[in-house]
């Protein structure tokens, strides 16, 4: 009896009570969320009273049924994930409910997603594992899993994290991988060797000739540049010439 008494402590039932206690609100109508994972909370009980209820997430609980969930009409967002629920069922009166989280649940057979044909129009995003496989759901590892959800579920946008309508880049990846060898065709060169051919342009008597204005210029420059310093040179010897001899005193 003590150990029943215990364990039925440690898994709380999820009433009005027990939300509005758990979030800290005396109004189930101002409650808009509710974050009650890892509660070890092991069903889902009436929460209809929360009629403002947008987002709620039971993810790691012990939940083993979906159940209870008809009344809310404002749910957008549920998150039941890492639980012990082994068949999609009770969305019939979630009218306007777009995302939906079943992650790492022991939802094993293709008849199991069956429920997902209640859904409302609404649901747009339903992810049973992560975009990389991760903590995923049996069923996903069936081949005609995402066949059948789209059967069930056409409206959907986003399944598993992948957008609905945009290649399967994984698919694309082993299609290339496993083609054969493609033939390349050859790949022509912009430019002929010819065109780097400088020819007779660097020609020593070609060159002279290209430079023989610019040769005599220089030439003219320099000897102009040479009277210059002479002309130079010979005023400063008579100057200093000049300066030794001194002036001339007289008797």
């Amino acid at each position: 009896l003590h150990h029943h008494l215990n364990n039925s402590k440690s898994m709380p039932e999820l009433t009005i009570e027990y939300v509005k206690s758990e979030l800290g609100d005396f109004d189930e109508e101002c409650i808009f969320q509710a974050v009650l994972s890892r509660r070890n909370i092991p069903r889902i009980n009436s929460l209809a009273q929360c009629s403002n209820l947008r987002w709620l997430d039971l993810s790691s609980n012990v939940i083993i049924r979906m159940e209870n969930l008809e009344g809310l009409a404002q749910l957008v967002s549920l998150d039941l994930s890492n639980n012990k629920i082994a068949k999609i069922e009770g969305l019939g009166g979630l009218p306007v409910l777009e995302r939906l989280q079943l992650r790492s649940n022991p939802i094993a057979r293709i008849q199991d997603l069956e429920g997902l044909r209640s859904a409302q129009p609404s649901l747009r995003q339903l992810s049973l594992q992560h975009i990389d496989g991760s903590e995923f759901c049996p069923v996903c590892l069936k081949a005609e899993y995402r066949r059948t959800v789209s059967e069930l579920c056409p409206q959907l946008t986003t399944l598993d994290s992948k957008r609905k309508g945009l290649p399967d880049l994984e698919r694309e990846v082993r299609y290339f991988e496993e083609s054969q060898h493609l033939e390349l065709p050859k790949v022509e060169p912009w430019f002929d060797q010819s065109e780097f051919d400088p020819g007779d342009l660097y020609k020593p008597e070609l060159v002279e000739l290209y430079l023989s204005d610019e040769t005599k210029a220089l030439e003219a420059a320099l000897a102009d540049a040479k009277k210059v310093f002479a002309e130079a040179e010979n005023a400063l010897k008579k100057q200093l010439q000049s300066s030794s001899e001194g002036p001339v005193v007289g008797e």
